[in-house]
C-alpha cells in the first residue's frame, strides 16, 4: 500500500499555480540565483579548509560575514541557520544577567520568553499600541519604556518587536537615547525587517537608529532558504562580542547545512546588487496597489496616513469586513479562487506578505483579485472583534515555573491556576500566556474562542512568589 510522505505534500503543493504572498522571501525559488538552484544539493558538504567552519571561520565564511556586516551597518553579524530564535536566545543570553529583569514587549516572539527561560531572567512586560479600527498591534511606545525603565531601574536591558507582524516600526531612535542613558541594552527583534536596509523607501534599519543588537530573519523578506537568519551588533560598548559569539556557538549546531548558509550569502551578494533595484519596483507597484484599493467599495488595506509610526509598505493588510467577509473567509475566497496563498488571516483581515522574490506578475494577479473580489455580492458571514491579547498577571517566574512539576488539564479548569508553559498560535507566534502567569477568565475566553487550544500545562499545585 502506497503511504504519502511530506515530500508527496510538498511537491503537489508547488506545482499549484499560486501566488506565494507568504514567507519564504525567495518564493518557491523565483528569487534564488540560478547558480544556486542548480547546485544546490551539490553544495551540501561539510566542514573543510576550502568550506571553512562556522564555529570558528577564518575563510570564505568569515568573508562573507564581514560582507553581510557591512551590508547592513553592523559592527559584527553572525549567519544563522536556525532562525532569528536562535539569535533572541544568543542575545539575550549573552546580555542579561542571571537572575535580571528584562522589559519585554507584550506582543514578543515566543523566543524570548523562552531566551529568559535560559538565562533566569524575568519580563517586565510593556502594552504596545493596539489599532481597534485595523484589529492589528502597532509598536511599543517611548513613553511606555521610559515609564517601565522608571518602575524598573534595576533592569538590564529592553526587548522589543520592530517591525511587527503586520509591519508597524517603533521610535527606535528615542528609544534608544532612553534606554542608553540608563546604562541598559536594547535588543529589537527586526526578524520581518531584513530588506529595510536596502531601500530609502522603507522604515530606517534599528541598526542605524541606535540598536545595540538586532535579530533579523532573512527568510522571512530576502531571497533565502527557510531558516536563514542574522544577528548584527551594533557599535556599543554594553554587549561583548565575545559573550554573543560564545553563546551563538553553544546554540547552534555545529552541523550547519551549507545549502542553508549559501543561500543566506547569495541572499545579500543579491541585496546588494539587481535585488535593490527589483525591490524598488515592487514598492513602488504595491503604492499604486494600496492607492488602487483606498478607492475600492467595500474593501480596504493599512496604510502609513492611518498610523502614527512609521509603516512597511511591504506588508499588505487587507479588510474586507464591510462586504461581509471575514479575514478568514478572504484567505479562503482568495486560495481557492484566485490561488492566492496569504500569510495569514483574521476575523477582519488578511495579511499578504510581498517579499523580495516576489514578481510583479504576483502583484497584477492579487490586484485583479481584489478589485474582483471588491464587485461581486457574498452573503454576510458573522463578524467579530479582533480581539486584544489578554493582560499577563505573573504569579511567578518564568524558569522556576517552566521547569516545575506540572500537569496538562483542560482550559475551562484552569482558570486561576499558574501557566507553565508558553501558549500561543502560529503565525505570529505571540505568546498568549507565559509560565508563571496566573490563567484568568480572559486567558481562558481568548484560547476558548480564538484558538482551537483546548488543553494547558498548569504547575501542580501553584507555585509560590519567590
Amino acid at each position: 500500500m502506497f503511504e504519502k510522505t511530506l515530500l508527496d505534500e510538498l511537491v503537489k503543493f508547488s506545482k499549484k499555480d499560486a501566488v506565494r504572498a507568504h514567507m519564504p522571501g525567495h518564493n518557491g525559488g523565483e528569487g534564488l540565483d540560478p547558480k544556486f538552484r542548480h547546485n544546490a544539493f551539490r553544495v551540501d558538504v561539510t566542514e573543510f579548509d576550502a568550506t571553512d567552519n562556522l564555529q570558528d571561520p577564518k575563510g570564505i565564511l568569515k568573508k562573507s560575514r564581514e560582507r553581510a556586516a557591512k551590508a547592513f551597518g553592523a559592527k559584527e553579524t553572525f549567519f544563522l541557520v536556525n532562525g532569528s530564535t536562535t539569535g533572541i536566545q544568543a542575545a539575550i543570553l549573552a546580555a542579561a544577567p542571571r537572575g535580571s529583569k528584562l522589559i519585554v514587549d507584550r506582543c514578543c516572539h515566543k523566543s524570548v520568553i523562552s531566551a529568559m527561560i535560559l538565562a533566569g531572567a524575568e519580563p517586565v512586560f510593556i502594552e504596545p499600541e493596539f489599532y481597534q479600527s485595523h484589529g492589528i498591534y502597532g509598536a511599543v511606545t517611548p513613553i511606555a519604556v521610559m515609564d517601565a525603565m522608571h518602575d524598573n531601574p534595576d533592569a538590564a536591558g529592553v526587548v522589543i518587536t520592530s517591525p511587527t507582524y503586520h509591519g508597524v516600526c517603533a521610535d527606535i531612535e528615542k528609544l534608544a537615547r532612553h534606554v542608553h542613558s540608563a546604562d541598559m541594552f536594547l535588543l529589537v527583534d527586526e526578524a520581518h525587517g531584513a530588506h529595510f536596509a536596502f531601500s530609502d523607501s522603507l522604515p530606517k534599519t534599528a541598526l542605524s537608529q541606535g540598536a545595540d543588537m538586532v535579530v533579523q530573519s532573512a527568510h522571512k523578506m530576502l531571497p533565502a532558504l527557510g531558516q536563514t537568519a542574522l544577528l548584527h551588533l551594533g557599535d556599543s560598548k554594553l554587549v561583548s562580542a565575545d559573550r554573543v559569539r560564545k553563546c551563538v556557538n553553544m546554540l547552534q549546531t555545529s552541523s550547519p547545512s551549507y545549502m542553508l548558509l549559501a543561500s543566506l550569502d547569495m541572499a545579500v551578494h543579491r541585496m546588494r546588487g539587481d535585488g535593490a533595484k527589483h525591490l524598488e519596483k515592487l514598492i513602488e507597484r504595491i503604492t499604486e496597489l494600496k492607492s488602487k484599493i483606498g478607492v475600492l467599495s467595500g474593501v480596504s488595506c493599512v496604510v502609513s496616513s492611518g498610523l502614527e509610526n512609521d509603516y512597511d509598505i511591504m506588508k499588505t493588510v487587507i479588510d474586507f469586513s464591510e462586504l461581509g467577509i471575514t479575514g478568514y473567509g478572504a484567505a479562503e475566497l482568495l486560495r481557492r479562487d484566485y490561488g492566492i496563498y496569504p500569510e495569514m488571516a483574521d476575523e477582519h483581515s488578511v495579511l499578504l506578505y510581498f517579499t523580495v522574490g516576489t514578481t510583479l506578475k504576483d502583484l497584477e494577479r492579487a490586484d485583479r483579485a481584489i478589485t474582483d473580489i471588491s464587485k461581486t455580492e457574498f452573503k454576510p458571514q458573522a463578524l467579530k472583534n479582533v480581539p486584544k491579547l489578554p493582560p499577563i498577571q505573573m504569579s511567578a517566574g518564568v524558569g522556576r515555573s517552566f521547569y516545575a512539576d506540572t500537569e496538562r488539564i483542560y482550559i475551562g479548569e484552569a482558570v486561576g491556576r499558574v501557566c507553565a508553559e508558553i501558549v500561543n498560535c502560529c503565525p505570529p507566534c505571540v505568546p498568549v500566556a507565559v509560565p508563571g502567569q496566573v490563567v484568568t477568565n480572559s486567558v481562558v475566553e481568548y484560547l476558548s474562542v480564538h484558538t482551537d487550544i483546548e488543553t494547558i500545562e498548569v504547575v501542580s499545585g501553584g507555585v509560590s512568589e519567590s
